[in-house]
């Protein structure tokens, strides 16, 4: 363990204790925070980039969810897997059970089941200030220093492009500020949990501004593997850093630059057994904190990835703003798993490698007239990829080579999978705002894509995919004024998701692409003198050829990815308030309601009519969000925050027998700040937090084996996590 390490076991024991009785304060926080030290009542406004302009949220005619800064960190959402306590209704993510770093988005119910797929795209889209993040392996990294997280619900296909059917997630980072600042946070945790969060914001010089961030982040697993020597589930160590420059050229002239790289060591999460029709383990309706057997071999999966990305702004005119955004990142993941008998009973495990780089650019228009706003651009996408699978069984549940449970030796392992896979995209898109007259705005868009991508596959023998396509995608919509702080808006919108091939498909044969169009109502609205704000959005989405997963009943490692031949709906609405009713309070209730209908699909395997789900689409899903903050006091400023988050039943997987799950999830904060340590000291902060604070046991993951199901698996949320936060800030 590190220096920062042992500084944190030392203090650790005493502050729990602590944190044990303040938890059962209740605290309040919403979705913005308090606009100076007196404590106005007045909300603030936000800004959002989502039509690639700065605008306030309440001018942007689309469903937008955000999070602040400040938000993210009374939350405790320190990476996007996170999201999965459900923080905002809307949007949903499971972690993968074949990657510990992977995880798959859900927006309004589109979600497919495996996005680890390289030969295929997610539908979701994940950018991190303007850069389209390709893969999905990786987003467990610590997020750095963010000024917030947009998520835009809905088709986003005429600004953002392909893969945004569900909608998009934009990470907008923080810029350096030009001035000198330092910031040292520390937070520990159960399960000895470490996280380290270092600032350093350096003064400008020749028109240079500079930032530096490092994060470091540990825990031990909360499931042990009784196997000596082996990984336990659930552990990580998380190493990540972030450098930018900020020049102003000249007056017109402004030039970004950032460098990011992280390492992660993660292990997968630990699947028990739901139902266990052999009988070989039975049951285990209760989250286990010790495997049900020694797992070996499991050691962590290592995830190492980097990324440049240079953004040009030319101000060419007060009417017009060129930019560029260039970048170029890769990423390497050495991926080890071990279902420990909940497939086949025979200690499956999977053990892959992955190399991927990809090469964006993307360039925009930005202008003004006296009544349109517009925006045009070009984009361009060139990713590579290889992976190579290698998958063995290493237990012997039924005897077949000794007595029964004893280690397969040597294990049986399949010949090597090898993949290579090549995506180009490239698209042209615009989009104008024109101003009818001053209470009505009509939205036209537009974007043309072409996307080209080829693969191979060899594992017995030389496979190939070469598919091409090109698409037209648009929007159209109407924003109505009806005063200053209320606004109706009707939209319809397009999207589509380019095609690919399942290389764990028997057949090796590809899917096409996938459409979603999509018809909006939507409300922004403030009132009681901008104390409250009340934004609603109604909408039906229709999916053509939508591209769904479905698991060979008698060999889990096949998977077919096929269109369905019918049409999918899914209806819903969506809700947020924020209101501060009195002062020092703030109070946030969002609200999602989805109406999904799957009709009968051929299977691929037989031809029969068969049942699928819409997946990660629960009927109703909420959260509530308190904060208070309590007159300041001669030894700082005391605020309380608390956070409750509840989700309906829902399908994890397509096909076959499921296990759903209903769960409420808990989460509060205890702050003291602007703790005085005298003139030209800084300020410190102390917190007292906790994770699920009521200790329920909610599955993150589940899936079925068989048809009917032989066992179906599933993994635990993490348990009750209490913990202490330091921040320095000078």
């Amino acid at each position: 363990m590190n220096n920062q390490a042992m500084i944190a076991a030392a203090i650790k024991g005493s502050a729990l204790s602590l944190l044990i009785a303040a938890t059962h304060s209740t605290g309040v926080y919403a979705d913005t925070q308090y606009a100076d030290a007196e404590r106005q009542t007045r909300l603030d406004e936000i800004i959002v980039t989502a039509q690639k302009r700065q605008q306030s949220l309440q001018d942007t005619p689309i469903a937008i969810s955000v999070m602040n800064a400040e938000q993210l960190q009374l939350q405790g959402i320190n990476n996007l897997a996170a999201f999965a306590r459900g923080a905002i209704p809307s949007l949903h993510m499971i972690p993968l059970g074949n990657s510990a770093s992977n995880i798959a988005f859900g927006i309004r119910g589109n979600a497919p089941r495996d996005t680890g797929e390289i030969t295929r795209e997610a539908s979701v889209g994940v950018y991190l200030d303007g850069v389209y993040m390709a893969r999905s392996q990786g987003l467990d990294m610590e997020l750095v220093d963010l000024q917030r997280i947009e998520v835009l619900r809905g088709p986003q296909g005429s600004l953002f492009g392909r893969n945004a059917v569900g909608g998009a997630v934009s990470l907008v980072s923080k810029k350096p500020s030009g001035q000198f600042g330092f910031n040292q946070t520390l937070s520990m945790g159960r399960f000895n949990e470490l996280r380290s969060v270092t600032r350093i914001d350096f003064d400008e010089m020749s028109g240079v501004k500079a930032k530096l961030d490092y994060i470091h982040a540990e825990r031990d697993g909360w499931v042990n593997n009784t196997a000596p020597g082996q990984a336990d589930y659930t552990e990580y160590q998380k190493d990540g850093g972030r450098f930018s420059l900020n020049w102003q050229a000249n007056q017109q002239l402004m030039v970004d630059y950032s460098y990011d790289k992280s390492d992660v060591e993660t292990t997968q999460n630990y699947y028990q057994l739901h139902i266990d029709r052999i009988g070989v383990f039975g049951a285990e309706p209760k989250r286990l904190t010790e495997s049900r057997q020694p797992a070996t071999p499991l050691t962590p999966t290592t995830i190492e990835q980097q990324g440049h990305a240079l953004t040009l702004t030319w101000q060419q005119s007060d009417d017009l703003i060129i930019k560029s955004i260039s970048a170029y990142r890769d990423l390497q993941e050495d991926n080890d798993n071990n279902y420990n008998g909940v497939v086949y009973f025979n200690g499956f495990s999977e053990t892959s490698l992955l190399d991927q780089n990809q090469f964006s650019q993307e360039l925009q228009f930005i202008g003004t007239t006296d009544q349109i706003e517009w925006v045009a651009g070009a984009y361009y996408l060139k990713e590579e990829v290889d992976k190579t699978l290698i998958s063995r069984f290493t237990l012997d549940i039924f005897g077949n080579f000794g007595p029964p449970l004893t280690a397969i030796t040597p294990p049986i392992t399949l010949s090597p999978r090898v993949v290579n896979a090549e995506a180009e995209s490239q698209a042209v898109y615009g989009q104008l705002t024109w101003a009818l007259n001053e209470q009505l705005d009509l939205t036209l868009g537009a974007r043309y894509t072409e996307d080209q991508r080829f693969a191979t596959r060899f594992e017995t023998a030389l496979q190939t995919s070469d598919q091409k396509s090109d698409h037209m995608d648009s929007k159209v919509a109407l924003n109505y004024h009806w005063t200053d702080d209320l606004a109706t808006y009707v939209q319809w919108s397009t999207a589509y998701k380019a095609g690919g091939v399942n290389t764990r498909s028997a057949s090796f044969t590809p899917f096409a692409e996938e459409q979603a169009e999509t018809f909006e109502i939507g409300l922004k609205s403030e009132f009681w003198q901008q104390r409250a704000r009340l934004n609603v959005a109604l909408f039906s989405s229709d999916y053509k050829d939508l591209q769904l997963d479905f698991s060979d009943p008698l060999q889990v490692g096949v998977v077919e990815t096929i269109n369905i031949s019918k049409p999918v709906e899914v209806k819903g609405l969506e809700l947020e308030l924020t209101v501060a009713p009195i002062d020092s309070l703030v109070l946030g209730i969002s609200y999602t309601y989805l109406d999904n209908h799957m009709p009968l699909q051929d299977s691929p395997f037989d031809g029969s009519p068969t049942q699928f789900f819409v997946s990660l689409a629960p009927q109703h899903a909420g959260a509530l969000t308190l904060d208070y903050q309590f007159s300041p006091a001669d030894y700082g400023t005391v605020s309380a925050h608390l956070d409750i988050s509840s989700t309906d039943r829902f399908s994890f997987a397509p096909f076959g027998e499921q296990r759903f799950d209903a769960y409420s999830l808990i989460n509060g904060r205890l702050t003291l700040g602007d703790i005085n340590l005298g003139n030209h000291s800084g300020a410190l902060t102390a917190s007292l937090w906790g994770r699920n604070l009521t200790d329920e046991e909610y599955i993150v993951d589940a899936f079925p084996v068989g048809d009917p199901a032989v066992t179906v698996a599933n993994a635990y949320g993490d348990p009750r996590t209490l913990g202490i936060e330091l921040r320095y800030d000078f």
